[in-house]
């Protein structure tokens, strides 16, 4: 593939570091360690293309880093918001314990990765629409952020209507949004902006 191939993938870098950051500082460790797992698939696929590095025990490290850290990664933001929730708190333990033992499955077995892909990351939305109490939006609103992800893999990944180049680019320039999104549910900016523009009103009143 052209080096073009890793532009995509730098932004993925670039969003990944920041989202991360803020979730370090935000104390929310999980998800910080979750995002950085979808950077560190980038970075490797931004060295794949980039410096035209075809060596098989390397591509066989990419896949492994984007399937099997993609679903680790989706597994720590789902933990993340069960932490954060008094409802879920007795369930934390066994999420950690099953998660793990899942994890082990799906790093022997890859034909496990994708469908266990699938089932928490629409763990990860009903979480998203139905425990950020600090997000002033819809449940379903939430959701939809939260699925882009799922649709993008879904819908995206191996489009037949689009060019294998605008695919690329399109499927990791939509990872990057949802980064983005599953930020901004988790840490509450939304919130935060609604709040201000409430009090604007109040005090214009």
């Amino acid at each position: 593939m052209p080096s073009h191939y890793a532009a995509s993938e730098l932004l993925i870098i670039l969003v990944a570091l920041w989202t991360a950051r803020v979730f370090w500082r935000q104390n929310m460790g999980h998800c910080a360690l979750g995002i950085l797992l979808f950077g560190t698939a980038a970075t490797l696929g931004a060295v794949k293309f980039g410096l035209g590095v075809r060596h098989e025990s390397f591509i066989a490290l990419h896949q492994l880093a984007s399937q099997f850290g993609g679903l680790v990664g989706v597994m720590l933001l789902t933990h993340q918001l069960m932490t954060s929730s008094d409802i879920l708190q007795k369930w934390v333990p066994r999420h950690r314990g099953f998660a793990a033992l899942v994890a082990l499955v799906a790093f022997v077995l890859p034909l496990a990765r994708m469908p266990l892909f699938l089932i928490w990351s629409l763990g990860l939305i009903v979480l998203c629409a139905a425990r950020t109490p600090q997000i002033a939006l819809a449940a379903p609103v939430k959701a939809a952020a939260a699925a882009i992800m799922l649709l993008n893999v879904l819908v995206l990944r191996q489009a037949a209507w689009l060019t294998p180049a605008i695919n690329w680019h399109v499927f990791h320039i939509v990872v990057a949004i949802w980064l983005l999104a599953i930020c901004a549910l988790l840490t509450g900016p939304w919130a935060r902006v609604v709040d201000q523009n409430i009090k604007s009103a109040s005090l214009r009143r």
